[in-house]
């Protein structure tokens, strides 16, 4: 008969139990005060420990906490900045205990790694000279916290098929965002109220849904997917594009303009039915207004005149790049400034969105160079290109692999990526979460794609 022997217990085997316990505990009496705190505190323990396990998995819910900014905030507990706070404790832990198998950013790509060092330094040194320090401490740790995305995903995305499931969670925050916002909308289109969805604001509602637009298109279009997906993938991108007209956005509609223009030139082999496809969805839009849509909404849309005020901000932006091009007037104090810059030759219609409400520029790319200069717009504009080349990149390579499949998917993310940054024309999207995911999906992108190459792909500097 075998002889058994009792094991003393471990460490670990004492000390998760008491742990688990102990968090029991803490989430009956917070949900006892206060039931909001209870259950951010409830969701966070099931993230730590679904994150602890899987990577993607958190990354995934930031990229839907991205389209759903409004369900992320939780009373006043924001369910977007726990994720984020697991998510980085997570990815430390997996870079440090794998280090030999997980993928490095820093030690991969050392030009971008240190491309961002040097922009965030570059934030925090512009400190020195901002008139309101709080507002400028605020605006670095939002820039830092938002490009800690960039080494997370080159983590997190190991494999193509890992790529794949990503970009439909792109897909499905996008189709909720549009959802919602289309249960937002005025029925019948009486009025020329706006469709805002989980994303809070119409102009920014209209740029996410511009990528969704042409994701989703790309996932209905691809035969290598299951034929009810593609049927659900193509309602998806009708979901979004019906999105976008209801949020009567100027800006999000030259965004899909930009898109479908952009579609047709990545489009590659596509390229012959991409460009029907964009003349019919250029068609569905001018129709829309034309014949559906109420007579205020179909005004709101072709009325270009700079009543909105976003002229006026653009002038006054202009102004502080003039009076500061190379080192900006301080990170995050471009409302803070803007009333400096109020007195000078030429006429302000709005002047209330610089003294009583100051606003953002309403433009990313103003927006930073007014308050980093050319010096921090350079570095930041670098960081963008070098995404949009990846994804470029990842596209060419997936068609000398012969990979259809998630060739087809990254080309339309990067038309939906062209589009959005039209659109970020009009809006200022330089500390948004969805921004900052589509700068980390390009390098991610790539090496997810060279780690699944079926054949040498020659190394590049």
């Amino acid at each position: 008969m075998p002889a058994f022997r009792l094991r003393p217990p471990s460490l670990a085997g004492a000390i998760v139990p008491g742990l688990a316990f102990a968090a029991a505990v803490v989430v009956g009496l917070l949900s006892g005060i206060r039931p909001a705190y209870g259950v951010a505190a409830a969701l966070g323990m099931l993230l730590v420990l679904l994150v602890m396990v899987e990577l993607l998995l958190g990354l995934g819910v930031m990229v839907l906490f991205a389209f759903l900014e409004t369900l992320s905030q939780l009373s006043n507990v924001s369910l977007a900045k726990l994720v984020g706070l697991i998510l980085a404790v997570s990815w430390l832990a997996v870079v440090t205990t794998r280090s030999r198998t997980a993928r490095n950013l820093f030690a991969e790509r050392p030009g971008l790694s240190y491309l961002l060092l040097v922009f965030l330094g570059w934030t925090a040194v512009s400190l020195w000279w901002a008139p309101v320090r709080a507002d400028g401490v605020a605006s670095v740790m939002r820039y830092a916290l938002n490009a800690l995305l960039i080494p997370i995903a080159y983590t997190a995305v190991r494999d193509r098929r890992d790529a794949v499931r990503l970009l439909a969670v792109v897909v499905v925050g996008a189709t909720i965002a549009a959802l919602t916002g289309i249960a937002s909308a005025p029925a019948g289109g009486a009025d020329a109220t706006r469709a805002t969805g989980t994303v809070g604001d119409a102009n920014e509602l209209a740029a996410a849904l511009v990528i969704g637009t042409c994701l989703a298109a790309a996932f209905g279009a691809n035969r290598h997917i299951a034929a009810h997906w593609r049927v659900a993938c193509i309602a998806a991108s009708g979901v979004c594009l019906l999105g976008i007209l209801l949020s009567l956005s100027r800006g999000g509609l030259l965004g899909l303009g930009g898109a479908l223009i952009g579609a047709v030139i990545v489009a590659g082999r596509w390229r012959p039915q991409v460009a029907a496809a964009a003349v019919a969805v250029a068609v569905v839009a001018v129709g829309y207004f034309a014949l559906f849509a109420s007579l205020p909404a179909r005004e709101r849309v072709t009325n270009v005149g700079g009543g909105t005020g976003r002229v006026d901000l653009w002038t006054v932006g202009t102004r502080m790049v003039e009076a500061h091009p190379f080192r900006g007037v301080g990170t995050g104090q471009f409302q803070t400034a803007s009333v400096h810059y109020l007195l000078r030759p030429g006429a302000i219609q709005r002047g209330d969105f610089i003294l009583t409400k100051p606003k953002v520029a309403h433009n990313t790319y103003l927006n930073v160079l007014a308050e980093v200069g050319i010096i921090g717009g350079a570095m930041f504009g670098a960081i963008l290109l070098f995404s949009l080349g990846c994804m470029w990149r990842a596209a060419r390579e997936l068609h000398a692999d012969g990979d259809e499949r998630l060739e087809l998917l990254v080309r339309g993310l990067l038309a939906g990526v062209v589009g959005y940054l039209v659109t970020c024309l009009f809006i200022s999207e330089n500390y948004s979460k969805l921004f900052w995911v589509i700068l980390a999906l390009g390098p991610a992108l790539l090496a997810a794609v060279r780690a699944g190459t079926r054949r040498p792909v020659p190394a590049r500097p």
